[in-house]
């Protein structure tokens, strides 16, 4: 799927080839055409446990934690780690990310990123949000 950013033509295949070397994060599914818009690029992502268990012995034990407190810090800084992909997608780029499960099986944290033109309002992008979210569930 093609988008068009500040007048230039973005290809989701790039954008999911540069989020898949250069971040921690693997992409597991194109959802930009179950948006059904051609200002969005969408993709379900995923990242290892252990990748966010090592950045955050630093900042607390992770033997006191509840297994729900765990999940709400895993969640956070899976969408906190998330933002940097907005280093790599086009300038003027709004984006929208949804960390929604731990996936114990593969050991790891899932997520929705959105990526969308400037001139999308935020209330497209949470529209566009729940409608992922939904698909993907």
């Amino acid at each position: 799927m093609y988008v068009e950013f500040n007048n230039q033509i973005i290809e989701s295949n790039v954008v999911k080839g540069i989020i898949d070397k250069s971040t921690e994060f693997k992409v597991v599914k194109d959802m930009s055409k179950g948006t059904k818009r051609d200002d969005v690029l969408a993709f379900n992502l995923s990242i290892k446990i252990n990748h966010l268990n090592d950045l955050l012995k630093n900042k607390c034990n992770l033997d006191d934690l509840t297994e729900d407190e765990l999940f709400e810090k895993y969640l956070l800084l899976s969408e906190e780690i998330a933002r940097e992909i907005k280093e790599y997608v086009p300038e003027g780029a709004v984006l929208d990310i949804k960390a929604y499960k731990w996936n114990k099986s593969d050991n790891c944290i899932k997520l929705i990123i959105i990526i969308a033109t400037e001139n999308t309002t935020e209330l497209k992008l949470k529209d566009t949000m729940r409608k992922l979210i939904t698909q993907i569930e």
